[in-house]
């Protein structure tokens, strides 16, 4: 006992020496001396002199900018992300793989304590917390955490306040004033607040309101604080938690009783969020639901127009909820249904080599959606990841030079204004066909993208390093750049701050090794990233059929490893592949790979993989799809390689199907196929 205290009192005197000295980060080379001066940048957002933990939680808040006379409330609130992140980074720092001038690993312990009694008073506090899972926000005030306030109000409970026909009138009133739009017909409306929301502002149609007690009774009702549990946002916490667990268990640090003292409670905050994850999956539709207002004990959703609650649910597979997902899926035990039927779109990039990338398309095409805030669940060791984010950083690269962008497109402030929206990202990878804002890179991606491309990030970072630096403060980097306008977007947020030191220092997929070792979770992740088996989709075995349903008929030809299809004007057409096998086939974690000529271009083409008939699951709402086009190439045959991520939502897929053209304009098609097969598991 007496050599394991004077160990802790060596390591705080060793830590707090580090005060006076330049950071340290040992899993980043030497030689990339840009992201280290980045990453040393980035760090001095977590200087206490800043102010930016809540002294009474130990929290982060939600962000450097506070204007309330803008609407700009960033330190008196959070959310859970910034808070796991939080975690994770003081449980790196007491690891040593981070050591800064401003917090010690002592320190960084003696915090990590402050955050770990938080998370578990939060848990068992039914004002911020439900069946173990915390509010998505919460607000800090005079020492307390609270829940968010509430996003709709409803006319019944004007009703129980001031009787029907009062209550009428301030309803029609606060509509006119356009404090809520309505939704659910009549009877409720969705909150608006703005610079002219609140008790100062109860002029033109609400003045016949403006008494005290009526006004304070109406703001009560329009503030009320609410408990919504958020699926993504839980998974997001538990998940760096688990990291944070796997950073105490560090060789150096893991006998160590205060990090053995924290591991334990840590891991009771993880153990009591399982009630609350297996509450939101439904068995109905296969999937998990988004999340649950505890208060109105309503699950989130949304009004159809109609008067309808519609039901929200996660069943989109690529977004930045995928990793965080996928260990609690492991951790919890939960339905392994709900990855099966949350789908995902495949969709190629053009390189400005004339070349085709594909990657996993994103609802917005961010590229937080597409690599995460860090990178933890092995995926660098996966061929059919590591080959869709290869491709992904690629295509960032190639676009951001495209646009002379010092950085990623990604959710973030616009600099439009006080703008924060999802709306920025790449067209061509994204979901969505709305309009995409191309001019507002970011930062915080650069670092999970080191994780992935380390060299490719360091020489993006030097070519970009003259606008990069303009961005840097005394508390790190401001989020983004404005690229059409050549200045600073000057906003900061705690969760992108943070998740650039933390994919920087490249710790996470190391962390949660341990910590899947540490709870016996190593062979459930491996049978979830199981490759599939090879196909061959020429075999004799598989069935061919050319269809059209619009215009001439297409004429099949096919000879050993060979098929052919010909059409002089085709409208919709294509290709229908059915494998032998009942229960079809895996297509998980490998590369699906085309040769083919084509005399004529097919310019857009999807393939959907449609899964065996008769299984014990319900029906996808989005089905897993590959877009494509075949290419015109004089004197040689071109060639397609898709990498297929590692996921059971690929196993059992019985038929492909090849659509392409559309029913306003006939096109020729001559395309022929010399190689259509799946490679399961195989790197670059």
């Amino acid at each position: 006992m007496k050599r394991m205290i004077l160990a802790v009192l060596i390591g705080c005197l060793a830590g707090c020496a580090k005060q006076n000295e330049s950071c340290s980060f040992p899993k980043v080379s030497p030689e990339h001396t840009h992201m280290q001066a980045l990453l040393e940048n980035a760090m001095g957002y977590i200087n206490p002199d800043h102010g930016l933990i809540d002294e009474a939680s130990g929290y982060p808040v939600e962000g450097w900018n506070h204007d309330p006379e803008k609407g700009l409330f960033l330190r008196s609130f959070t959310q859970l992300t910034s808070i796991g992140e939080w975690t994770e980074l003081l449980a790196n720092i007491a690891a040593g793989y981070a050591d800064n001038p401003y917090i010690s690993r002592f320190q960084a312990l003696e915090k990590l304590g402050k955050v770990a009694d938080s998370l578990l008073a939060d848990q068992a506090d039914p004002a911020v917390s439900a069946k173990g899972l915390l509010g998505n926000f919460l607000g800090l005030e005079n020492g307390r955490r609270l829940g968010p306030l509430g996003e709709e109000i409803e006319k019944s409970k004007l009703v129980e306040a001031f009787g029907a026909e009062k209550a009428e009138a301030i309803w029609r009133a606060l509509l006119e004033k356009e404090w809520f739009t309505l939704q659910r017909g009549e009877t409720e409306g969705r909150i608006k607040r703005s610079d002219k929301y609140g008790t100062e502002h109860f002029t033109g149609p609400l003045e016949p309101f403006a008494d005290d007690a009526t006004k304070t009774k109406i703001m009560e009702l329009m503030d009320g604080r609410v408990v919504k549990a958020v699926f993504g946002d839980n998974v997001n916490l538990s998940s760096s938690i688990a990291k944070a667990v796997g950073a105490l268990l560090h060789p150096d640090i893991k006998d160590d009783p205060k990090a053995i003292a924290l591991r334990e409670k840590l891991e009771r905050f993880i153990a009591g969020q399982r009630e609350g994850f297996h509450y939101l999956f439904d068995k109905e539709t296969d999937t998990f639901i988004f999340g649950w207002d505890a208060t109105k004990d309503r699950f989130a959703g949304w009004d159809d127009g109609r008067g309808k609650w519609v039901v929200g649910h996660q069943n989109y597979f690529i977004n930045e909820f995928r990793g965080p997902f996928t260990f609690a899926l492991l951790r919890h035990d939960l339905p392994i249904n709900s990855v099966k039927n949350s789908g995902f779109k495949i969709k190629p990039y053009r390189m400005q080599d004339g070349t085709d990338r594909y990657t996993l398309a994103t609802w917005s095409g961010s590229a937080f959606q597409s690599l995460g805030l860090t990178m933890f669940m092995q995926e660098l060791e996966i061929p059919g990841w590591k080959m869709n984010l290869e491709n992904t950083v690629d295509i960032e690269l190639d676009f951001a030079a495209r646009k002379g962008n010092p950085g990623f497109l990604t959710e973030s402030y616009s600099g439009n204004e006080m703008e924060y929206t999802g709306d920025v990202g790449i067209p061509d990878i994204a979901v969505t066909g709305a309009e995409r804002i191309a001019d507002a890179p970011s930062l915080y991606t650069l670092g999970v993208s080191y994780m992935i491309a380390p060299e490719k990030i360091e020489a993006f970072l030097a070519a970009n390093w003259g606008n990069i630096t303009k961005l840097f403060t005394d508390h790190g980097p401001w989020e983004g750049y404005k690229t059409s306008e050549q200045r600073a977007i000057e906003f900061q947020t705690s969760a992108h701050t943070m998740s650039l030191i933390l994919g920087g220092i490249g710790t996470g997929t190391e962390n949660m090794k341990r910590y899947l070792k540490f709870q016996g979770l190593e062979n459930k992740l491996a049978a979830f990233n199981k490759p599939g088996e090879a196909v061959n989709f020429l075999d004799e075995s598989v069935k061919l059929i050319a269809w059209t349903s619009a215009g001439d008929e297409l004429v099949p030809y096919r000879n050993g490893n060979l098929f052919q299809i010909r059409g002089e004007k085709v409208r919709t057409g294509g290709i229908t592949v059915v494998l032998p096998q009942k229960e079809g086939v895996s297509l998980s974690n490998g590369i699906l790979k085309i040769r083919y000529r084509a005399a004529d271009p097919v310019k857009k083409a999807v393939i959907t993989l449609k899964r065996a008939p008769g299984l014990p699951i319900k029906p996808m709402v989005f089905e897993n799809e590959i877009h494509t086009r075949f290419d015109v190439a004089l004197g040689h045959e071109n060639s397609i390689e898709i990498p297929m991520p590692a996921t059971p939502g690929l196993e059992n897929i019985k038929e492909l199907i090849i659509v392409y053209g559309d029913d306003n304009t006939a096109v020729p098609v001559d395309l022929t196929i010399t190689e259509f097969e799946f490679i399961p598991g195989i790197g670059k």
